[in-house]
């Protein structure tokens, strides 16, 4: 009879164990997940591109236009990223602009037919497509790649 409760006593033990332990390690997840940001959305407000210049940065358009803010938004957000990457290029960014906390540097390919794209401080990195670069250009620019 003693060794049955002594039996039952260290099973109930385990349990207790194992189950205080799992909810400190689901706590942990919620914790961790809370601490990351979700960048899945990104807010719709105007924006401000700027051009770098011989003496620094100018801005050179305002993206006021909803339609336009929504475009570049879906363009961005659909984006085949290259994740948890760091990109180093050869020169500063020809474009740059902020869309919600995220900064965007901008670079135009050597055949000036695509848009490179680094979302600063996220490690994320793209070659955007041709058809998604022109798009993205006309509406940061004003002007045809």
């Amino acid at each position: 009879m003693k060794r049955i409760a002594t039996f039952t006593f260290f099973v109930v033990l385990c349990f207790a164990l194992i189950g205080c332990n799992q909810e400190k390690s689901l706590k942990a997840s919620k914790e961790i997940e809370a601490e990351t940001p979700q960048n899945k959305h990104i807010e719709m407000k105007p924006f401000t591109v700027e051009e770098r210049q011989s003496e620094g940065y100018k801005s050179i358009k305002e993206v006021v236009k909803s339609h336009e803010i929504e475009t570049v938004v879906e363009i961005i957000e659909n984006a085949g990223w290259e994740e948890n990457i760091e990109v180093e290029m050869a020169f500063p960014p020809e474009y740059r602009f902020s869309l919600g906390s995220i900064n965007y540097a901008i670079w135009v390919t050597p055949n000036r037919d695509r848009l490179e794209i680094i979302a600063e401080g996220q490690a994320k990195y793209i070659k955007m497509p041709i058809k998604d670069s022109e798009i993205l250009f006309k509406i940061i620019t004003g002007k045809g790649l």
